[in-house]
């Protein structure tokens, strides 16, 4: 009954794109038992368009196209769905391509608009020679979810917004060969990373007014917030649910005291608790709108009341709904920073990024590495600027106070945790300092960012 809807998929021509970088599963080619594979992600950030760039590739490789059967489930010709509804788009698809029998693709967009999905998946990759994508944005397929319902058969992969070296990608700014840039194009990329820390890396906004780009960007956090979050928990109203998930957009980069929200909705009139509010939190950190980053800690039972700093899934998203000339550029700076953390490290052990704290340090930013194995490999602090001169190499003695005493801190961690060097990321400074433990970089951001 869908031959001729399955027929015009199979007919799809794939739109051009911007490949994204960093972002390649390797693929195995269609067997029976493969892992089930699932792209997830903040809503908006490019999970079809990375569908059609596998897509592409398989091509490249020589897969026929007619051997790859990219369907989008939220397609309103299938609906109402009923049980039976995948399986006919499937039995569709192998009639009018018989040979896909011998192995195919299935890239299924929208996956959690059809009832019964998970055991339709399952028995697929059970019994047919096939290898599995599947992408969802809803409340129903949120990226922790995914490994239960396929009961430890599938692999995930997390997709972000734009990085900075896609930014550049996007915008036609050159950024290969880092460590070789004339001054004049150090001089564009820097300028570009400022304008990133505005604009943010959500696709679709990249060209858009500002005016245009703040409102479709608020869009994006309420649809977040109504699908991703209240339909599937249910966890309190829109209006304090809206209200929490602005604040804690707004204090990315600070700490975030659920009490203290808590007192900020009950005096407007609103209805809350503890309870719901913690539960909230993570609701909005499922969703991949906001993330928290507790302390270092060997302590292997988490507080999940402890005072934790939260961040923004993009530093364009945070300003959007900040209030204008609320949201600074540090906050934005050390968002950007957060967020890349996450796409190096964030699929490694839990909690691979964390704060740093002691009694003879009140903070660094991050510190990066496995705490149950004892390996700490970064540690970084972001600065917009620290009143030293690119190249100078200054003693840190005749840095501002305010800098001095964060250089101090680093110094003090770099100690405590054996590591001889630590980093400044900042927005345009590059010098080292000579410390008692080791080594203190300055790096400006564009530098870090495009320096895997």
């Amino acid at each position: 009954m869908y031959e001729s809807l399955v027929a015009e998929y199979i007919g799809f021509s794939i739109p051009p794109f911007v490949p994204r970088r960093n972002m390649d599963f390797d693929l195995p080619k269609p067997k029976q038992h493969n892992l089930i594979y699932s792209i997830v992600g903040v809503r908006r950030c490019g999970k079809t368009f990375f569908l059609y760039q596998l897509m592409d590739r398989l091509m490249r490789e020589g897969v026929p196209r007619d051997r790859i059967f990219h369907f989008t489930l939220d397609d309103e010709r299938v609906m109402p769905f009923s049980e039976r509804t995948l399986s006919d788009l499937l039995d569709a698809y192998y009639k009018l391509v018989p040979e896909a029998v011998e192995g195919c693709y299935l890239f299924l967009d929208e996956i959690q608009e059809a009832p019964c999905w998970t055991n339709f998946v399952r028995r697929i990759s059970e019994q047919r020679k096939v290898t599995i994508v599947l992408t969802g944005s809803s409340s129903k397929l949120l990226s922790k979810d995914i490994p239960t319902h396929l009961r430890g058969r599938s692999l995930s992969k997390e997709i972000w917004p734009l990085g900075f070296d896609e930014y550049c990608d996007f915008r036609g700014v050159v950024h290969e060969g880092v460590e070789s840039l004339t001054a004049e194009a150090a001089g564009r990329l820097e300028v570009a990373f400022f304008e990133y820390l505005q604009v943010g890396g959500f696709p679709a906004v990249q060209n858009m007014l500002p005016l245009d780009r703040v409102q479709l960007l608020q869009g994006y956090a309420a649809e977040i917030v109504t699908k991703d979050v209240l339909e599937r928990f249910e966890t309190t109203s829109i209006r304090v649910a809206e209200r929490f998930a602005r604040n804690a957009l707004r204090s990315t980069g600070l700490k975030f005291s659920v009490n203290n929200q808590l007192k900020d909705i009950r005096a407007a009139g609103m209805s809350a608790s503890n309870e719901k509010l913690y539960a909230l939190l993570d609701d909005l950190e499922d969703a991949h709108l906001v993330f928290r980053v507790n302390d270092y800690t060997l302590s292997i039972k988490e507080n999940p009341r402890s005072s934790s700093k939260v961040y923004s899934v993009d530093p364009g998203l945070a300003l959007a709904v900040a209030p204008a000339s609320h949201l600074d550029v540090g906050q934005r700076l050390e968002t950007a920073v957060f967020v890349e953390l996450k796409r190096r490290f964030g699929a490694d052990r839990t909690n691979v990024i964390a704060t740093y704290s002691a009694v003879d340090c009140p903070e660094v930013d991050f510190i990066v590495g496995d705490v149950a194995l004892g390996d700490q490999h970064q540690l970084l602090q972001v600065a917009v600027r620290t009143g030293a001169e690119a190249g100078l190499g200054l003693s840190p003695d005749r840095l501002p106070k305010k800098y001095k005493s964060e250089i101090g801190n680093l110094e003090t961690a770099m100690k405590r945790s054996g590591l001889d060097t630590g980093a400044v990321i900042t927005l345009s400074e590059e010098a080292e300092f000579p410390v008692s433990s080791g080594t203190v970089r300055l790096v400006p951001a564009w530098k870090w960012f495009l320096g895997r």
